[in-house]
């Protein structure tokens, strides 16, 4: 066990002596997502609490986590109390709770009393009350404890649980830090690990070193002084926070604080805190990237909503680990020279935080929508080939396997919950996906409707399908069936033919697995010409799709989902003169039939009278028309956004509505 340890001190020294040489990484690596599986592959199969404690813990809902405990910077060893004020749901005489079994229980009390308790050897402990608590009654249990909260319930001593201490290889300071998410808060305080069950508030006092600083949740309440050369550090937050988003970091900190200005917040400002290391260095290795923190809150407060805790602050304290923890408010971090890890991390503060994930299942809503935060960062603050190359990465990672979706199934494997291609890449391209199905006012605005539908509260993958599918009036469950909780990607292929008018394309696709074949969405089409490129977006029904396109161009190349909307590989694109045949076009009755749709009319000019029809793509008939000879408007009004053919006996031109 020490061997593994060393190696893994030894690791973090030379990553983070990598950090000083190169303090401004923007690597596209997902450190967010390769911290938390390292953190947690040691624990991979960690038992939750069985069906009899998560009866008794429904029995009430936590209100307030009030923390008062004693921690230094170059130890695992804790000591303090815990309260926990709860609204009972139901009758009760027994209060269950989970506390690492590793550390020593002293006491637990209830109204002034100490109670009778046992445990388990799974760290739930059970707490006679004495008599029967009524339901809807507000109680406080008060949890004594002390101990290494390094020992992890159940593996033993380890870096890499809920809580840890380390030295920083490259700015030679020692940090004590937290790191809970998902199933470790228990390894440090005592709590109530459910996802659904956010506190309204909480309280986090922190007595250490007169020589340290202690970060945590809310605001700064004060600081006090301890006998024995010592100091406690008063935190509290107002807002609802999840168990695992409750953290401490302790360590020789300077404390640099500034105060953004979003244009969100005309008529105030947000304080910006962050806990540096006190080495000189440090503050002004990392100062421009800690400020440009303040220009990604705007950006984020302008497409989604303002910052949710502006009320308290937004900020960071640093910890010598290789990646970022979104604790709210007081975001946990190895390298603030990062862009992509700050910009991440910053945005968790409204996917994850603010709205967090109601199971472990639905990750994404987390992270997924979070890693995106960090192509709409590229987006804004970059070029366009930078963002390019960025969403090509994305595809590599997630078409170098077959298989796998978004949602997690299986969530006693954290390895899988945090998954680096599917969790995070894939999880940033389907929202891409999304956005480019709904367009960029209908997402954003569902964004918004999602946040203000579910903020301090916590929500699911159908939440959100929901909200896009009453935001957008538009039906989703085929693009959330194939590219949320369906595995795999298309690839996609083509045959085409172009005369002097039109281009007939006959779409190919299929799935990388057989569960999940067909892709029923839009698709864009780059359309290449010696006289100019033109792109076109046709509808996707079937795993082989023809299409004829109005063009007086010479087609001679395709490029498929050109500007990369979704995670794909492109297979075969070919010429096949046959497509003109096989769609039975006669060009010269084609000639004397101009079309073009205006607003929401379709304007036609014919030299002779005939019967028409208005198809789909599908063959469906939509409407019945008689032509006249000369021009004529008819309403197109009542037919969807896409592409339609008006078809006679020998007639038949696509039009785009």
């Amino acid at each position: 066990m020490k061997q593994v340890t060393i190696l893994f001190a030894i690791l973090i020294c030379f990553a983070e002596l990598a950090v000083a040489q190169k303090v401004f990484d923007d690597s596209k690596t997902h450190s967010c997502a390769s911290h938390k599986m390292e953190l947690y592959s040691r624990i991979n199969k960690r038992k939750r609490a069985a069906a009899y404690p998560n009866a008794l813990m429904q029995r009430y809902d936590v209100k307030h986590y009030f923390l008062d405990i004693s921690a230094e910077r170059n130890t695992t060893v804790v000591s303090g109390a815990t309260t926990l004020q709860v609204l009972t749901a139901a009758i009760t005489d027994t209060f269950c709770f989970e506390l690492n079994k590793n550390l020593i229980l002293d006491s637990i009390e209830y109204n002034n009393n100490n109670l009778v308790f046992g445990r388990d050897n799974n760290s739930i402990t059970y707490a006679q009350l004495g008599s029967l608590v009524a339901s809807n009654s507000l109680i406080n249990v008060k949890v004594y404890y002390h101990g290494d909260a390094g020992i992890a319930s159940g593996t033993g001593a380890a870096i890499g649980d809920g809580f840890n201490t380390g030295t920083s290889g490259a700015w030679g300071n020692q940090a004590t830090w937290s790191l809970s998410e998902p199933y470790s808060a228990v390894d440090w305080f005592a709590c109530k690990q459910f996802l659904n069950d956010k506190a309204d508030s909480a309280t986090v006092h922190i007595t250490t070193s007169n020589l340290n600083k202690a970060g945590s949740n809310g605001v700064l309440v004060g600081v006090e002084p301890v006998p024995g050369n010592k100091v406690k550090y008063m935190w509290h937050t107002k807002y609802p926070i999840d168990y695992y988003l409750i953290s401490i970091a302790v360590a020789k900190y300077v404390d640099y604080t500034f105060y953004a200005h979003p244009t969100a917040l005309p008529n105030d400002s947000i304080k910006m805190v962050n806990y540096v290391y006190d080495n000189p260095q440090t503050l002004i290795a990392f100062k421009t990237r800690i400020d440009s923190i303040a220009l990604f809150l705007d950006n984020y407060s302008n497409l989604f909503t303002l910052y949710p805790f502006w009320k308290e602050k937004y900020g960071n304290c640093m910890a010598p680990f290789g990646g970022g923890m979104e604790h709210q408010t007081m975001t946990s971090v190895g390298n603030l020279g990062n862009m992509g890890l700050n910009t991440h991390e910053l945005l968790h503060h409204w996917f994850g935080d603010y709205v967090t994930c109601k199971t472990w299942s639905d990750i994404y809503v987390n992270e997924g929508l979070t890693s995106y935060g960090e192509i709409l960062t590229i987006e804004k603050y970059r070029t366009a080939a930078v963002l390019a190359a960025e969403l090509q990465d994305l595809n590599n990672s997630i078409t170098s396997q077959l298989d796998g979706s978004v949602y997690c199934p299986d969530t006693t494997n954290v390895s899988r919950i945090f998954s680096s291609r599917l969790t995070y890449d894939k999880g940033s391209m389907v929202t891409h996906t999304l956005r480019f199905v709904l367009g960029d006012t209908m997402f954003f605005r569902t964004m918004r409707n999602y946040l203000n539908t579910y903020g301090n509260s916590t929500a699911t993958i159908a939440n959100l399908k929901t909200i896009a599918e009453n935001t957008s009036s538009q039906n989703l469950s085929d693009i959330f069936n194939a590219w949320f909780y369906g595995e795999g990607y298309p690839t996609w292929s083509a045959e085409y033919y172009s005369t002097s008018n039109h281009v007939v394309l006959n779409v190919k696709h299929a799935g990388s697995v057989l569960s999940n074949n067909l892709y029923k969405m839009p698709l864009e089409i780059k359309l290449l010409s010696p006289s100019g490129d033109s792109t076109i977006r046709v509808n996707i029904t079937t795993n082989a799709d023809m299409f004829v396109i109005p063009t007086n161009k010479n087609i001679t190349g395709l490029q498929i989902d050109p500007n990369i909307k979704m995670a794909r590989l492109i297979g075969n694109i070919t010429q096949n003169p046959a497509l003109i045949t096989n769609m039975n076009i006669v060009s010269a009755n084609l000639d004397g039939l101009n079309i073009n749709v205006q607003q929401n009319n379709l304007i036609i000019n014919s030299q002779q009278n005939f019967d028409a029809q208005i198809i789909n793509m599908q063959g469906a008939v939509l409407q019945n028309l008689n032509i006249k000879k000369g021009s004529q408007t008819h309403s197109v009004q009542t037919l969807i956004p896409g592409m339609y053919i008006l078809k006679s006996a020998g007639i038949s031109k696509a039009f785009v509505r």
